[in-house]
């Protein structure tokens, strides 16, 4: 009967001049679909992947945690992009597909870092930056020739990035809207909890910035959000682009190191110069600062809380939000970590905050560590997702590390703090109050109240 269907999708292709209706998809990770159902970033490996695919195909993008229907019926090829989290969901949908008889393709992390496991769900899996290898899928699957596994020899060149298809996304009522544009690959960092450099490559790749600034202005959004993992990644770069945005009068948001967003204080003005309305910035850990295991303090170019603090200060005093991102369960912490970690971003007026458990990727040296170490409690994937504990702690017992990350977040985003963190976030109120209440109810609607009101003393 498979034979059958794809003898008949393989008829019609040669009938409508050999065009494809391929879908590609974005899976939940089902436990926070209601949450972030309408209002997430749309996972912009679909628009690029759209981009690179021949004009004769036709292109659906369902983003299951955008809200989008992920089964549809007549369609020729499926890829799925995927993330560990996200995995269990994602083979879910390939059964469905290939009991259908229809061609499953995926790429992302989880697919690039466990090949084997993939491949025992799909038909092929693309290894890393899929920008080189997509055209060939496709093609090989037009024509019945699909290999395995597809992996690019080298990475990608930078120059033959495209504008994103945003024109394929349906965008929702409730969902902010904003432009999507990544400027930049790579990381120089190797954190042992981070696979960024082992799939992007070592060091910083460029965009040329006129290509930027053409999908910027082609969009026609007031809002721009880099997904580049250091938009100060180059600061000759970084000036570059930050003169090329004043023009265009928006309003921008990106990730950034805060060693390289305070290194040259007139770069950081001219961030704000240009639109820079908020920073997300890994401040990672206030207690593993001198442990070179993870590489926190090479990224944050700094041992010293107090070195850091002034760090935080000169963002916020250039009117640029501060978005922190925070990991429990590193060796060194313990029970009085929750509250010391709490109480210094307090002090420090941290705009707001989101807290992560620390997760074992696999591909990462974190995992292989703890799996040699036999840490691991176990290798269900949909709870490696940064909310659930996975790993046995050191200084604490797994339950107490899932509801001390769950308290710092219900105690910096309560209404008295996020009052009193305003006195340094005055320039941009309106961002900071609707961050901060959209923080603090997804908090309560992921996690709740939180068993507990006080940590150790």
């Amino acid at each position: 009967m498979h034979k059958n269907r794809e003898y008949f999708a393989f008829s019609r292709r040669i009938l409508y001049n050999h065009m494809m209706k391929i879908l590609l998809i974005s899976p939940s990770s089902n436990e926070f679909l209601n949450h972030s159902k309408g209002k997430s970033t749309i996972c912009t490996a679909l628009p690029l992947l759209a981009a690179y695919t021949p004009p004769e195909h036709q292109i659906i993008i369902a983003d299951q945690n955008y809200g989008d229907e992920v089964y549809l019926d007549d369609v020729d090829l499926v890829g799925i992009s995927a993330m560990t989290p996200q995995i269990h969901t994602a083979y879910k949908i390939a059964a469905h597909y290939k009991q259908k008889g229809i061609k499953v393709v995926m790429g992302g992390i989880h697919a690039s870092m466990l090949p084997d496991e993939a491949l025992q769900h799909v038909d092929a899996i693309c290894i890393g930056e899929g920008d080189a290898v997509w055209v060939d899928m496709i093609n090989d699957a037009q024509n019945n020739r699909l290999k395995k596994i597809y992996k690019a020899t080298e990475l990608f060149d930078m120059a033959k990035i495209p504008a994103l298809r945003n024109d394929l996304i349906k965008r929702k009522r409730t969902t902010f809207g904003h432009t999507i544009v990544q400027a930049t690959r790579g990381c120089p960092f190797s954190c042992e909890f981070c696979i960024t450099s082992t799939l992007f490559g070592n060091k910083y790749r460029f965009r040329p910035i006129e290509n930027v600034i053409d999908e910027i202005k082609k969009e026609g959004n007031k809002i721009t959000v880099f997904i580049d993992d250091n938009i100060f990644g180059n600061l000759e770069y970084s000036e570059k682009l930050f003169k090329a945005l004043i023009p265009l009068k928006i309003k921008w948001a990106g990730q950034a190191s805060l060693n390289l967003a305070t290194k040259d204080p007139s770069l950081l003005k001219l961030a704000r110069k240009s639109g820079c309305i908020g920073l997300f910035v890994g401040l990672e850990s206030i207690s593993n600062l001198t442990e070179e295991t993870h590489g926190i303090s090479k990224k944050l170019g700094s041992t010293s809380l107090d070195d850091m603090s002034k760090k935080i200060k000169m963002i916020l005093s250039n009117g640029i939000i501060v978005q922190s991102s925070m990991i429990f369960g590193l060796d060194n912490d313990d029970l009085y970590t929750f509250e010391k970690s709490v109480n210094y971003l307090k002090t420090n007026d941290v705009s707001f905050s989101s807290f992560c458990i620390l997760t074992p990727y696999p591909g990462t040296k974190l995992y292989e560590r703890f799996k040699k170490e036999g840490r691991l409690l176990h290798e269900d994937w949909s709870q490696y997702n940064n909310q659930h504990v996975v790993f046995k702690p050191i200084n604490m017992t797994p339950m107490q590390l899932k509801e001390g990350s769950d308290w710092a977040g219900n105690k910096l985003h309560t209404l008295i703090s996020i009052i009193k963190r305003l006195r340094s976030n005055w320039r941009m109120p309106i961002y900071y109050w609707v961050m901060n209440l959209y923080t603090r109810a997804s908090n309560h609607r992921n996690h709740g109240p939180g068993h507990i009101t006080y940590m150790a003393r």
